[in-house]
């Protein structure tokens, strides 16, 4: 009989450890006149000191008591571990759990089950998952056992990753003739491999009762995406000339229509080319728009369908300019008698294969290059037409947010990732600050900035709405709030954030202190380390989806409640409402101090449980 892994992991880290596992023990709960309605087997999973509870409930009565007093010992014997078989709240559901069925625990059964039930994703994504465990992950694993501390342990999970990074591969088919161009696989795939990894053992630990005590993936350090090699794909940057260069050298007029539409409004190319009449809209208004509401995605089954953008965000609507309208004209233009037509096609007047293009674009730019059009050294895809067309919005001077609402992407960091040194201010601004750094007086603030910064006839007021909190931040420069507002929205990507212009008389005639609040400077924003708890009656855990046991770092600004430049504060509240909680907080800006406080503020916060006016006390904080 396979050993049941957790049994090992727990005696693996006893022997490491200078100090005695912290034992499972019984604990009975009463009612208010003192009879006891249940009983409770609570222990930490592991035995550590510092490890997150576990508890198990049992009914009240003598035979409540000896089912608990047995399931304790069980775990006790299991190296505080959940008995192999054990469902939380059900109890054994097989006698031979722990002796029998053990390949649904080999990683290849696991992890294609994992797969196989995943909600919430397409099918085409799922059969891309299969294809990348068949291709790079059950080579090393597949007969592993998902429990094994041996069989996924740091150094395994790091070895694979070695072996990953020193692999040669080739993008798309080989060619019928002669070798591809074979090139070290790129950080960014081997993070989504590693990813993919995760997730299957992630399950693993979080499976009722835990198969695993953590996940070995969370150690693995994982190469850099800046690191990636020069074969990798780099983006071009494209000027206007150089895009109306490749448009002169286009054999085809559709074509030609196509990489105006992309450069003019930056949709993917599977939007671009699912584009229908139907999703003109206002088409013959001052302001056209196109609304991106469909695109050509994999079917799973090796074939293609119209469906929904990539994701929530990529559904949009977006303004057009006339040279975008003009070139939709030629295509056709709006057409109510048959809205579902597509503007592009393949030879057959099905989907335009990207690879049919890509080979027509690349002929283009080789013409381009012969005739001076087009610089030597770039190397275009039609893909770099989204990116020119989201530089040259940054170059006139449009924010982060603005550009992530256009082109649709998720979230704002995958905006700032790909464009944010793009940022025609970024440069300047930094300048300063390392010359004031330094000692140094720094250059005459520009004209313009200056005038911006004096003048006191408008505010520029930031609001910064979330689902909890919102924030109203009030400037007398548009810089700096343009700056707080694209700040926020890297640190707080769910939240809606806008920046609006008032004048300064209406807006002192609304706050309680006038103008008093308008920030003539840049506020202060800082990195601190914080951790909270939350605690039930009971005493167990009460989960918000955020891991509980550990501290995390995260930006603020000085007008949110957690700023502090102290290196550790505490705190232990009563939560009102109906599940009367408590909370354990512990924050500052030294981590390892950070830590250590928040394991006591921890305790201390079991301690005051029983203080919570729900259960009678008095309900004071007590710290």
């Amino acid at each position: 009989m396979f050993p049941h892994p957790a049994c090992l992991e727990a005696g693996t880290r006893r022997e490491r450890s200078a100090y005695p596992p912290v034992m499972a023990s019984v604990i009975s709960r009463t009612n208010k006149i003192g009879e006891v309605v249940s009983h409770q087997v609570k222990w930490r999973l592991g035995g550590g000191r510092t490890a997150p509870w576990q508890t198990e409930r049992f009914d009240g009565g003598e035979d409540g008591r000896k089912a608990a007093e047995i399931f304790c010992q069980a775990v006790n014997d299991c190296g505080q571990q959940w008995p192999p078989g054990w469902v939380k709240g059900v109890g054994y559901v097989d006698p031979n759990a722990g002796e029998t069925d053990e390949r649904r625990y080999r990683f290849r059964e696991y992890a294609l089950t994992f797969v196989e039930n995943k909600t919430g994703v397409e099918d085409h994504y799922r059969e891309a998952c299969k294809g990348d465990l068949a291709r790079w992950i059950f080579p090393t694993f597949e007969h592993c056992d998902v429990r094994s501390v041996e069989h996924f342990s740091h150094d395994t999970i790091q070895a694979w990753v070695r072996k990953l990074e020193q692999t040669k591969v080739h993008k798309g088919q080989k060619p019928k003739n002669g070798e591809p161009k074979w090139r070290t696989m790129s950080p960014k795939t081997i993070r989504n491999l590693h990813g993919l990894l995760f997730s299957v053992l992630q399950r693993a630990v979080e499976a009722e009762p835990p198969l695993r005590a953590r996940n070995p993936c969370e150690l693995t350090r994982l190469p850099r995406t800046d690191d990636d090699s020069a074969d990798g794909e780099d983006i071009e940057f494209l000027t206007p000339d150089e895009v109306e260069g490749i448009l002169e050298c286009l054999e085809r007029r559709s074509d030609r229509e196509l990489c105006i539409i992309k450069y003019g409004t930056g949709m993917r190319w599977g939007e671009i080319s699912a584009l229908c009449p139907a999703q003109l809209i206002d088409w013959n208004t001052g302001k056209p728009k196109i609304r991106v509401m469909r695109a050509w995605k994999k079917d799973g089954s090796g074939g293609y369908k119209i469906g929904a953008p990539k994701s929530k965000k990529s559904r949009r609507t977006i303004r057009v300019s006339l040279s975008v309208v003009d070139s939709v004209q030629r295509l056709g233009g709006e057409n109510l008698q048959n809205g579902e037509r597509l503007f592009f096609t393949g030879e057959a007047g099905q989907r335009l294969h990207y690879s049919t293009f890509y080979d027509r674009w690349m002929r283009a730019v080789v013409r381009a290059k012969a005739r001076g059009l087009l610089p030597q050294y770039k190397n275009p895809t039609p893909h770099d037409l989204r990116h020119s067309h989201a530089a040259v919005l940054i170059s006139e001077g449009r924010g982060l947010t603005y550009v992530q609402r256009r082109l649709g992407h998720e979230s704002i960091k995958t905006t700032s990732d790909t464009y944010g040194h793009l940022l025609p201010e970024a440069d300047d601004e930094a300048m300063v600050v390392i010359d004031r750094s330094l000692g140094r007086r720094p250059p005459e603030v520009g004209l313009m900035e200056a005038e911006d910064r004096n003048d006191r006839s408008r505010v520029h007021v930031v609001h910064m709405d979330g689902e909890s909190k919102s924030y109203v931040q009030a400037f007398w420069s548009h810089s700096d709030a343009s700056a707080v507002a694209d700040q926020w929205q890297l640190d707080h990507p769910e939240d809606f954030v806008r920046v609006e212009t008032m004048a300064a008389d209406w807006w002192r005639r609304q706050q309680t202190n006038g103008l008093k609040d308008v920030r003539s400077e840049m506020p202060q924003r800082l990195r601190i380390w914080i951790g909270s708890a939350l605690y039930m009656l009971d005493g167990s855990p009460f989960s918000t989806g955020v891991d509980i046991e550990s501290v995390a770092d995260r930006w603020t600004w000085e007008w949110e409640d957690r700023f502090t430049g102290r290196d550790v504060l505490t705190s232990v509240t009563h939560e009102p409402g109906m599940l009367a909680l408590t909370r354990a907080t512990a924050w500052g800006c030294t981590r390892e101090k950070v830590t250590a406080a928040f394991a006591r503020v921890r305790e201390e916060a079991l301690s005051a449980v029983s203080a919570h006016p729900a259960r009678g006390g008095s309900g004071e904080p007590v710290a």
